[in-house]
């Protein structure tokens, strides 16, 4: 068992690791980390990491990883698959066809064997619906029965940590002997400094990414928009047929869903509706530009990753919090 003095240098294991999320928000944080280990089954998730976290071995497949094979940690993160309680999903729970909504399982299957001090864990704000409260009841019991006591648990929203996209996600934490009295997981909110447009690089979009006149007018007449002549960028919601005049970005999303655009003023009365492109999309998600290794993948592969992933800026915020408690 794994006991952690307070500011050590904490050992972390990323399961379900994405683009490295957690690796990302804890080098924001300030805390001293090292991370010791990766699980990822995606091959373009696992070649981004293989770009940006070279010599960190990922073990692949949750389900097929031996836990006495892993290296120690004190903090497990993990973001298990959300698809099976999304409102985007089919919202099969641990009944999804492709196996996802269980995966939680293999969590408590690797915590079990290793008992870390730390857990994080990160979900859709779905997974708290009345639809789910038995999964979500079993997780509170795992964590329990393994020694964690209560799991603190809250939904925070990337625009009320600096970021202008309105991104509510399932943050759970745990610690193994129980939290401290008076433990609360919700930072202090950040005021909003930013808007939809100052997050934009619309000196590097490529033209690949713009609507043609005829994919405007066609838009304007599914979605009854009248005009997309706007003073400043706006998002399109596709999803609810309107343009966002609250200055925020809606989630980002897996490319499939097409949930969004971005509306551009109008240059020689001709409105302008475009794509969001990848660097965007990762700067919604607390990139800096350049600072994620792409490994030449395509737009797809890259979108997908954006809508899958951690916002890194608020994860940053939240660990930092979380720590300054324990």
């Amino acid at each position: 068992m794994n006991n952690l003095p307070k500011h050590n240098r904490i050992r972390v294991f990323e399961a379900f690791a994405g683009y490295g999320g957690a690796s990302f928000g804890l080098k924001r944080s300030g805390l001293k980390y090292k991370v010791v280990g990766m699980s990822e089954f995606d091959p373009f998730a696992s070649a981004l990491l293989a770009a940006n976290f070279p010599g960190i071995k990922n073990s692949g497949d949750i389900t097929k990883i031996n836990p006495e094979k892993l290296p120690d940690f004190d903090l497990f993160t993990g973001g298990f698959p959300c698809q099976p309680f999304s409102s985007a999903g089919l919202q099969n729970g641990e009944e999804d066809k492709y196996g996802r909504g269980t995966l939680f399982y293999d969590i408590f299957r690797i915590l079990k064997e290793k008992c870390p001090k730390y857990v994080l864990l990160e979900n859709v704000k779905g997974l708290t619906a009345k639809k789910f409260v038995q999964t979500f009841d079993r997780i509170k019991d795992l964590f329990r029965e393994l020694g964690y006591g209560e799991m603190a648990y809250a939904v925070l929203n990337s625009k009320d940590y600096g970021i202008p996209q309105n991104r509510e996600r399932l943050w759970m934490f745990a610690q193994l002997g129980g939290l401290p009295e008076g433990f609360e997981i919700r930072p202090p909110q950040v005021e909003l400094k930013y808007t939809f447009a100052d997050f934009l690089y619309p000196d590097d979009v490529d033209d690949s990414l713009r609507l043609s006149d005829a994919q405007i007018a066609h838009l304007k007449v599914k979605h009854n928009i009248e005009s997309f002549d706007i003073p400043e960028p706006l998002c399109l919601d596709i999803y609810n047929k309107k343009i966002k005049q609250d200055k925020l970005c809606i989630t980002i999303t897996q490319p499939e869903h097409n949930s969004l655009r971005v509306i551009e003023p109008v240059i020689d009365g001709k409105e302008r509706v475009r794509k969001m492109s990848v660097e965007e999309q990762f700067h919604f998600m607390g990139f800096e530009k350049g600072e994620l290794n792409f490994a030449g993948q395509s737009y797809s592969q890259l979108s997908k990753r954006a809508g899958n992933g951690w916002d890194v800026n608020l994860v940053g915020i939240l660990l930092n919090h979380i720590f300054k408690q324990l």
